[in-house]
């Protein structure tokens, strides 16, 4: 089988669709490679220098609804009702962005772009495998203990089974080219991934990041001296209980299952 181009795997790389491995091998490629890596920092500098001066705008809600109408496996619908529901949909993302103003999370801003893009695309590519974890949480080996052989780092894994969100396993994403963990949940039929990163500081503001982004909703909040984010395609309430069921589990201790 011949060798794959390595430009295919430099456009995975600056899109963050390389595994941790995969990641890890790619950059001792560009060093090895002094031509791939000038390459590499040549697009890498046009994608930051696009992403400052062409933000990426949130698609509008009515565009957002005609697509989900699309793809939901229903009886046709009377456009009347359609753009009622449309309606309905704007509404209640605006009612829930007052509501999560009063919340400890916070909003997302420009410079967080970045790590939401690298968090997604783990998230996305997590949905797309086989398996959603790397370690399953009924391993013989506890999903801490495993982070910290691996990586050297072992965020709090709340055991919230009894909340209704069990702890499905952990994964190791790449963000910002470095290996993160990621605990992985479920919320009924939703999985959820929450990344950990270490706390650079308190947050910018107050409010919720509830806005869709590519499909899915994120959420971030601070403790143990980790910022989490929570990445899922489940609605905001649900996303939020959840949130606040982790911290309030990280905060008496209740780990994960031995």
């Amino acid at each position: 089988m011949s060798e794959v181009d390595p430009h295919l795997i430099m456009q995975a790389a600056l899109d963050g669709e390389l595994d941790a491995a995969g990641q890890i091998s790619f950059e001792r490629r560009l060093a090895d490679d002094p031509a791939l890596a000038k390459d590499y920092e040549r697009l890498a500098t046009l994608r930051r220098t696009l992403r400052k001066n062409f933000p990426r705008e949130p698609a509008p809600t009515a565009w957002r609804a005609r697509i989900a109408a699309l793809n939901r496996p229903t009886a046709p619908i009377r456009s009347d009702l359609t753009r009622r529901g449309a309606m309905r949909m704007a509404a209640a993302l605006v009612i829930g962005i007052g509501i999560g103003g009063a919340s400890t999370y916070w909003a997302v801003s420009r410079q967080d772009s970045g790590v939401i893009d690298a968090l997604i695309a783990g998230h996305r590519r997590a949905l797309l495998s086989e398996a959603t974890v790397d370690v399953a949480s009924n391993d013989r080996h506890n999903v801490r203990p495993w982070f910290d052989a691996h990586i050297a780092v072992s965020p709090p894994a709340p055991d919230l089974a009894a909340q209704g969100y069990p702890l499905v396993g952990g994964r190791i994403d790449m963000v910002a080219g470095k290996p993160a963990p990621t605990l992985v949940y479920r919320i009924r039929e939703h999985v959820v991934s929450v990344t950990a990163l270490p706390a650079s500081g308190a947050p910018a503001a107050p409010g919720s990041a509830l806005a869709p982004l590519d499909g899915f909703h994120v959420l971030a909040w601070q403790g143990s001296g980790f910022t989490f984010w929570a990445v899922s395609d489940a609605d905001v309430p649900s996303l939020e209980s959840f949130a606040d069921a982790f911290k309030s589990a990280e905060a008496s201790g209740t780990e994960s299952p031995r």
